[in-house]
Order: structure tokens, then C-alpha cells, then sequence
């Protein structure tokens, strides 16, 4: 992840409290619950021609997650409102949680 996302994910997520160790576990934790759903999303809309190419994707980007996360913004239209819908859905169900 950036470091923009990062700050993003401190500050809507309201860990700006936590010490830098924390913080970074808590980041990825949320990036990783964040990543997941955003592919769920994804996947629900991809033809199968998109699909396809998007398994191949997945196969040859092997732990590296950016190649996952370009291939969704160059296919998938309407990435970064699905983005920001889980983004939003995570903060209402993690609401106080990490506070």
C-alpha cells in the first residue's frame, strides 16, 4: 500500500494514537480485510473475459498485491467507487473498534 492509503487508513479509522509498531499492524489488518472485499466486489461485475485474464493476474502476481491492485484499475470499471464503498462499510462495521 501507498503511504497516502496508509495515512488515509490512520485517520479514518481514528489510530492516530497508536504507536508506529501498532499502527502498522493495524494498517494491515485493515488493508488486507479492505483488499479482500474490494476483490469480492470486483469480481461480481468481471465479464469473463476479464475474469480470465484476472486469474491469470492473480497466478502470476503471486504475494504481490499492487500487480492485483493495477489490473483491477485498469479492468474494472468503476474500481475506485468500489474502493471507497468498502472503505466506508469497513468503517461502519469497525465503528469504535479500533478507537
Amino acid at each position: 500500500m501507498n503511504e497516502d492509503f496508509n495515512k488515509k487508513i490512520i485517520k479514518d479509522f481514528g489510530l492516530e494514537n497508536m504507536d508506529s509498531g501498532e499502527q502498522q499492524r493495524m494498517i494491515e489488518k485493515i488493508g488486507n480485510l479492505l483488499f479482500e472485499s474490494v476483490v469480492e466486489k470486483a469480481v461480481e461485475v468481471m465479464d469473463d473475459n476479464v475474469m480470465n485474464d484476472f486469474e491469470n493476474t492473480v497466478v502470476n502476481a503471486g504475494s504481490d498485491y499492487q500487480k492485483v491492485i493495477s489490473f483491477l484499475k485498469s479492468r474494472v470499471f468503476g474500481f475506485d467507487k468500489i474502493v471507497a464503498d468498502e472503505m466506508s462499510r469497513l468503517k461502519r462495521a469497525t465503528s469504535g473498534i479500533f478507537a
